[in-house]
């Protein structure tokens, strides 16, 4: 059992300060001395203002190049850990707390959980101070940032991220009337928060064994505050960051695990619902092509009503997507899948970049692989092109009109972006 520590160490700046500013309005009108109650409130809001000093000061000396590689990675290394005591702090109080309240709800009946949401907020806001500062060192100093680090940092910060929202939604449960889900809700939160920071440090460890400090030669110039960097990274170069592989086309490792961060995947769920609607029959398989992290896919896969498979072309997406998507180059590999589909798709933007052989190489496995048909994107600019490559590759497959305006209709007048649903019946279906 941790030791009890002061509450409210770094929460509860806003209402503190709407308190002295409350506080102060009526001293003025009415001219009396300054309450015990306003005194209280600056001091805490004081306390909070020291920890914003503090974490400037941090942001400072991590960006202070006239400390060598090996200094800041230390630095960043202990300001996890401290946050990982912090937060374990944090934990222990709850837990504390917790028994004692439970003991009392078995004496009388009944209870409040609102108490806990202090425990949350305080190591919501430990983790939000977390991720700013340790955002802004990991750019301001990225020469001493080996790859597998910089690796570590994105990782992290992904997963924080989803820790921050499910934040956000253990509150809700309060809200919504069942707060008597929200303590034990809040006991895993806290669990979770803390496995993450030391898996994260037992990882940093293990990649800090084979780090190497570069050669750290500062000019004669070079001030305390010089946010210039200094030196080489450690490794080999950094190649410069690029969304697609060096094909052109298929997206970089780093570009998939940006997108899953910060949720930038286009889900096309108008163009997959009009699908649901008219296109695909119940119980049917569709294969889809160029899924990025198969966003779409599980979709389709929620509704229940049809089977969708997930494929792309960049190189690591089955371990970036956990297994959701399959690595498959349809328009650069002969392909032979382990069955066929009623229907394969391929909207993402990948398609944008096709040339005439990637297109005829993508159209040959689709022909391949599609019982019924396939639904491509055919914007106005390569529209022709498509065409062509389906008369040369594919000449079985034939434009079904009307779906296709439905479809393109689907995705509303913002978009010009332009689906083509192609035929292995001779008859087109309505």
């Amino acid at each position: 059992m941790h030791t009890m520590r002061p509450f409210f160490r770094n929460g509860g700046a806003p209402v503190c300060c709407l308190v002295v500013l409350f506080f102060a309005a009526v001293d003025a009108q009415l001219g009396s001395v300054e309450r015990p109650v306003c005194q209280l409130a600056e001091a805490l809001a004081g306390s909070v203002e020291s920890h914003i000093v503090e974490w400037d000061n941090q942001i400072d000396i991590g960006r202070n190049h006239s400390y060598n590689c090996s200094m800041y990675v230390e630095f960043v290394y202990m300001s996890r850990d401290r946050i990982r005591l912090e937060l374990e702090y944090v934990r222990g109080n709850f837990s504390a707390e917790n028994e004692m309240y439970q003991a009392r709800e078995d004496a009388a009946g009944g209870g409040s959980a609102t108490w806990a949401m202090t425990h949350m907020s305080t190591a919501a806001s430990l983790l939000s101070a977390h991720l700013h500062i340790h955002g802004v060192l990991a750019a301001a100093r990225q020469e001493c940032l080996s790859d597998n680090l910089q690796l570590l940092f994105l990782m992290s910060l992904r997963r924080l991220k989803n820790l921050m929202h499910s934040q956000l939604r253990h509150l809700w449960v309060v809200f919504q009337g069942t707060a008597e889900l929200f303590r034990p809700a809040v006991g895993r939160w806290l669990a979770e928060v803390v496995e993450l920071f030391e898996a994260d440090l037992r990882t940093m460890e293990t990649v800090l064994q084979n780090w190497r400090a570069p050669e750290l030669s500062p000019p004669a110039n070079l001030t305390a505050n010089d946010t210039s960097p200094s030196a080489a990274r450690p490794g080999p170069p950094l190649p410069p960051f690029s969304v697609r592989e060096p094909d052109g086309l298929s997206l970089s490792t780093l570009e998939v695990l940006r997108r899953d961060t910060f949720e930038e995947w286009e889900l096309h769920k108008p163009l997959v619902r009009a699908m649901l609607r008219h296109v695909l029959p119940r119980d049917s398989h569709l294969a889809d092509f160029c899924a990025g992290s198969g966003q779409s896919a599980m979709f389709l896969n929620d509704t229940g009503l049809v089977a969708a498979y997930a494929f792309d072309a960049s190189p690591n997406i089955r371990l970036l997507s956990k297994g959701v998507s399959d690595h498959l180059r349809a328009h650069a590999d002969t392909v032979m899948l382990w069955r066929s589909f009623d229907y394969v798709m391929c909207v993402g933007e990948t398609v944008d970049k096709y040339g005439d052989d990637e297109w005829a190489k993508f159209w040959l496995n689709a022909d391949a692989h599609a019982s019924q048909g396939v639904v491509v994107k055919c914007d106005p600019a390569f529209h022709q092109q498509v065409l062509d490559a389906v008369a040369r590759s594919a000449p079985a497959l034939t434009l079904n009109e009307p779906l296709t305006e439905i479809l393109t209709a689907a995705g509303g007048e913002a978009t010009t972006q332009r689906v083509c649903v192609f035929s292995r019946n001779a008859e087109v279906v309505e």
